[in-house]
């Protein structure tokens, strides 16, 4: 058991008051629902429900709304979980509680950076920021994590590493387990993304790879050891689109198939559209052209508008390279255009989250 849950249940036998108890309750439910114990965080859920669900305190239901945007968005992915933890902030500001105010604004935060609404997300962390105390270490380490990866994606590695840095120091002050393997996978995770994003313009960075092989090595390690069992499909997808970037076509081609049906992902920045048009990016590269062409025809180009940039980005840049190969997979100019003008974009993205 981590020692989050242990120090949880400690308080839950001293506490007298319904108010403090149903507190720690949420937070044990949060927990539970972030290592993939969804059954045991619903079944506290239902109980807090079934409890108060008479809707006597506000502050209560605020907690409620944070284990169910929580349990939402662990489990599926739900379009719910931004609901939940918005109405739980609304709850928290009415009821004037400043540590539900300052927690549920901090995953607010984490959700709208994920959506890539980087106005609403500032907005979000600067409320959290304002009702935060200095023993509030889950909101911190949330808004130090979504800090991190801003920077990340910026690639401004020095501020990322002062953050992530602050983030899992008071991770471990809270003892919470599952903040320092999402601070981890989040490193990963995101600095690759960055890779993705660069590999249009030229060689990537070697020692860039292999920090991002150590992260996703450390990710999994932790993830055996503490237990976790919520998006443990994610560091898969890591693992097989960094084979891609070692250029390991071959093992990226079996590692994509092998994620390719796996879930949940979010709809946002995942589609197995987008893994065909992976592995038949792998394929061309291996001169499998006949092969890579009936991959290619399969794909709903469609499924990557609502796309974050970066990924439309990585998508149109793979097509071009394919293009370059072979006419049957567009013309190349076109392509190329495409290409900058996403580019383009990217980098005014990347300047404007910078800046914000």
């Amino acid at each position: 058991m981590s020692q989050l849950l242990e120090r949880l249940d400690r308080e839950l036998r001293l506490a007298t008051h319904e108010v403090r108890r149903a507190e720690i309750l949420a937070k044990k439910s949060c927990y539970l629902s972030r290592v993939g114990k969804f059954s045991e965080s619903r079944e506290i859920i239902g109980n807090l429900r079934h409890e108060f669900g008479d809707w006597r305190s506000g502050q209560i239901m605020a907690w409620i709304m944070l284990a169910e945007g929580l349990l939402h968005l662990f489990e599926r992915l739900s379009p719910l979980a931004l609901d939940r933890i918005k109405r739980s902030q609304a709850l928290g500001l009415a009821a004037n509680d400043r540590v539900i105010i300052a927690v549920a604004s901090a995953w607010k935060a984490h959700l709208e950076f994920e959506t890539s609404n980087f106005g609403l997300m500032v907005r979000s962390l600067h409320t959290a920021l304002a009702n935060i105390r200095d023993s509030d270490h889950d909101a911190y380490a949330r808004v130090a994590m979504v800090i991190c990866g801003s920077f990340l994606i910026c690639g401004d590695d020095k501020a990322a590493q002062g953050w992530f840095l602050q983030s899992r120091d008071h991770a471990l002050k809270d003892g919470d387990d599952a903040s320092v393997e999402a601070l981890l996978y989040n490193r990963a995770a995101f600095t690759m993304a960055r890779l993705r994003a660069a590999s249009r313009q030229g060689p990537i960075d070697q020692d860039q790879l292999s920090l991002v092989r150590l992260g996703i090595a450390s990710d999994t390690n932790l993830q055996t050891l503490i237990g976790i069992g919520a998006f443990t499909n994610f560091i898969r997808l890591c693992h097989a689109r960094l084979l891609i970037l070692e250029k390991k076509f071959e093992q990226a081609i079996e590692a994509l198939e092998d994620v390719r049906d796996s879930g949940p992902f979010a709809e946002y920045n995942f589609s197995q559209s987008f893994v065909d048009l992976e592995i038949a990016f792998c394929l061309v590269r291996i001169g499998r052209i006949v092969e890579a062409h009936e991959r290619f025809e399969k794909i709903q180009w469609s499924s990557f508008d609502n796309f974050d940039i970066d990924e439309r980005l990585v998508a149109t840049w793979m097509r071009y390279v394919m293009s370059m190969e072979s006419e049957v997979f567009g013309e190349a100019s076109a392509a190329k255009r495409a290409v900058e003008d996403l580019g383009a974009r990217y980098e005014e993205m990347r300047l404007n989250l910078l800046n914000s």
